[in-house]
């Protein structure tokens, strides 16, 4: 059976989207576990993913897949939300399990670049 994103992962994705929708950076800023990398990068995809989702006006697709390294001690989710008319946005996060006390980051937040376009 292929792996599945747990309720804890669901529940931060769902809240890392709706954080985008409402523009509120404190609030998304506060949902990544360890903290981001490069903060000025975060912001600038936030920034622009929180204005697509917001043109997009709730019509959208999220579709997700799960990367496990072979030990089971992390976890690579990659988030497809697909919003038209415009671009799609991807969100990439690292949990460290599929349990509710997880720790779960943030690592990506951007649109998906479309070569054949």
């Amino acid at each position: 059976m292929p792996a599945q994103v747990s309720e804890a992962e669901k529940a931060r994705i769902e809240r890392a989207t709706q954080a985008a929708v409402s523009g509120s950076w404190k609030e998304f800023a506060e949902l990544t576990d360890e903290p981001f990398p490069n903060d000025a990068s975060m912001r600038e995809q936030f920034g622009d993913t929180s204005s697509r989702l917001q043109q997009a006006d709730g019509n959208w697709e999220m579709t997700s897949g799960i990367g496990i390294v072979p030990d089971g001690s992390a976890r690579l989710i990659t988030v497809l939300i697909k919003a038209p008319p415009t671009v799609d946005i991807v969100l990439t996060l690292h949990s460290t399990s599929d349990r509710d006390d997880s720790t779960i980051s943030i690592w990506t937040f951007f649109q998906q670049v479309n070569w054949g376009d």
